[in-house]
């Protein structure tokens, strides 16, 4: 993560905030999850438009290959490198980045991750299964709450 990123998703957050503060709503009146939260579903939901977009693309190309006459499994194949490829892009790559940005922004603030399931779920875990080896999560899967680790 770059630190325009990083400075995009404290802007991201700063906005929520100030608004909150400036409609009279003070920090010490929000619950202690409501920034995190919020964070939370602006992951989720860039996550979702993500998705989308991929979707849309990949539809796109191989209905206009398969039109041409392009076998579909074919164009299908063609539709996804391209949809890789585009990914792959600055303004995309960018994209992805500020929303990683926001995903560790969410769980820093967030008070008690373990007691807050949306930040655990679309942030924690994105974050840890494109930053941490399969072997490294089946073995934090397994510690018990005590930190040893459980057999079996």
């Amino acid at each position: 993560m770059s630190a325009t990123d990083a400075d995009v998703a404290n802007q991201l957050a700063d906005a929520i905030t100030n608004t909150l503060e400036a409609q009279g709503c003070h920090r010490g009146n929000w619950q202690s999850h409501l920034l995190c939260g919020a964070l939370a579903a602006m992951a989720r939901a860039m996550k979702a438009g993500e998705d989308l977009a991929k979707t849309a693309v990949t539809e796109s190309v191989t209905t206009a290959l398969a039109s041409a006459g392009i076998p579909r499994p074919v164009a299908g194949l063609a539709a996804r490198a391209a949809v890789d490829t585009l990914m792959k892009l600055a303004p995309i790559r960018h994209w992805e980045d500020v929303r990683r940005a926001v995903q560790l922004v969410a769980v820093s603030l967030c008070p008690s991750v373990a007691d807050h399931p949306a930040v655990e779920q679309f942030c924690l875990q994105p974050l840890a299964s494109e930053l941490l080896s399969d072997a490294i999560q089946d073995e934090l899967a397994t510690l018990s709450d005590d930190g040893s680790v459980t057999t079996g």
